[in-house]
């Protein structure tokens, strides 16, 4: 995702939330403090994350988990966050998020790691410099002490990006095979607020349980032993929390 020799990303390129993403240097950032992310309203505009593998049975109790394609046709797992496609219901005008479990790919922020070529594995720790929390005034916690060392908060998020990114690549192996099986299919919501309002959510995937269960007996095994069924069931049954989006949107109008 980033580019190479310290250039920026250009707003095709830009992760979601993300605005000025470039490589984190101990020679460019070495004066920088970092204070807390104070709220969430940057996600505002978006009614859909990514999510790990690891992630679903937590997130399952009070999101709807769904399967996605990017631009190379790859399918990936995300959570709805809204019915409309630039709005988070999950987070209110103060910026609070309202539901108990917030996504990885959400607390990462304003660091994120990318790599000068997808097809290696060779990933530099970048940030997000329009991040507001970024300073030279001294507020908050230094990144680098004077020798240019890490310090504790850049290191606890390097370490998080680390764990988070060797999710991604298990979540991938998971999502390869339900396209492999041939397990999804493609989905559609149709959503009438209280008002009459009419949202219709499509573009996205999920599993099809008769073709889950014609799998054959020692494929499922194969399935239950990696863990890999109960991410189908944790899928499934989030897709009731189609329910949840609509009373917040109902309460947030």
């Amino acid at each position: 995702m980033a580019t190479e020799n310290n250039k920026e990303m250009t707003s095709a390129q830009l992760p979601l939330f993300y605005k000025k993403v470039v490589p984190l240097s101990k020679e460019v950032h070495n004066q920088l403090y970092i204070e807390p992310v104070d709220g969430y309203l940057h996600t505002k505009q978006t009614n859909s994350v990514y999510i790990a593998a690891v992630e679903f049975i937590r997130a399952c109790h009070e999101y709807p988990i769904v399967f996605a394609k990017d631009n190379s046709e790859s399918v990936f797992p995300v959570v709805l966050l809204g019915l409309e496609q630039n709005k988070n219901l999950f987070v209110n005008n103060k910026g609070e998020w309202l539901a108990n479990y917030i996504p990885a790919y959400v607390r990462r922020y304003p660091f994120i790691l990318a790599t000068p070529d997808p097809k290696v594995d060779n990933f530099t720790v970048c940030i997000d410099e329009s991040f507001s929390g970024f300073n030279t005034a001294k507020e908050g916690k230094p990144l680098f002490d004077e020798k240019g060392k890490q310090l504790d908060v850049l290191s606890q998020a390097v370490d998080f990006l680390k764990d988070y990114q060797s999710h991604v690549q298990l979540t991938k192996l998971f999502c390869d095979n339900l396209v492999k099986l041939d397990l999804l299919e493609p989905m559609q919501a149709n959503i009438e607020l209280a008002e009459g309002k009419k949202h219709t959510l499509s573009g996205f995937m999920g599993v099809n349980r008769e073709k889950l269960k014609a799998i054959k007996p020692a494929k499922l095994a194969e399935m239950l032993k990696t863990d890999q069924l109960e991410l189908i069931y944790a899928h499934l049954s989030s897709l009731a929390n189609l329910n949840n989006l609509l009373k917040l949107a109902s309460s947030a109008k």
